[in-house]
């Protein structure tokens, strides 16, 4: 795995996360989270220093303006409630008063910080239209049995979901994203597709300028997104 990947996993992993139990917690769809989540690596692509900033707060601006973007807003009051809920699980709601206040208009000032570093560009296209429309062409191509045994739209969606945690969505198309997800739920699952030929795969038909060298790399770097997360969970601190 690549060391400067491995090193923003390290250093961001945490944020993403965050971003999605918060926005879980929030009932916001899983389409505002991952352009929440979008927003937030563009957003520490475009900043010199990562460490000037309070990366939970960036988070949370994320989700708020993710959540006005894609027509699916929550309220201030609620976001920071749940925001500081889950970042203290230990102490009690926060209070309308002077903490309250303070992080409410750092959130608004951190939201037009976004907005001039990004230059306004905060529309965001994601991958999970194209995943249904690919999920339906397939589904037509399977017979009812094998398809609802296989689980692949709710695999495909989990991992599809999972990617955002990576700078993929800044460094690839949607449909490739989407095609390569599909690619890697399909060999996971052991679907056979039975539109395949020898001279064409299934895959070719709603990726045609793709390899499958192509696909293989996204797929890795979502692998290499799963390995973090166990080491990460099973890592156990040595004690001396």
């Amino acid at each position: 795995m690549d060391s400067r990947r491995v090193e923003y996993l390290k250093n961001h992993f945490a944020i993403t996360l965050f971003i999605k139990e918060t926005g879980q917690c929030l009932k916001l769809p899983d389409i505002t989270i991952a352009s929440a989540c979008v927003l937030y690596h563009r957003f520490i692509s475009a900043i010199d220093d990562p460490n000037d900033f309070d990366l939970n707060i960036v988070g949370s601006t994320a989700l708020y303006l993710a959540g006005k973007v894609e027509e699916t807003p929550c309220k201030l009051r609620d976001l920071i409630n749940m925001s500081y809920s889950i970042l203290n699980k230990d102490k009690p709601p926060i209070e309308i008063a002077k903490k309250y206040w303070a992080l409410r208009d750092t959130i608004v000032k951190c939201e037009l910080l976004f907005l001039r570093l990004l230059g306004f560009q905060v529309t965001v296209d994601n991958p999970h239209k194209y995943m249904l429309h690919y999920l339906k062409s397939l589904e037509d191509w399977c017979d009812d049995e094998t398809w609802q045994l296989s689980q692949l739209p709710q695999t495909s969606w989990s991992i599809l979901n999972d990617t955002f945690h990576t700078t993929l969505c800044l460094e690839e198309t949607v449909p490739r994203i989407a095609v390569a997800v599909l690619y890697f739920a399909v060999s996971s699952t052991g679907l056979k597709i039975p539109c395949e030929t020898a001279q064409r795969q299934w895959w070719q038909v709603f990726c045609p300028d793709r390899t499958e060298e192509d696909l293989h790399k996204i797929v890795n770097r979502i692998m290499d997104l799963y390995d973090f997360e166990t080491e990460k969970v099973l890592h156990v601190p040595s004690q001396e």
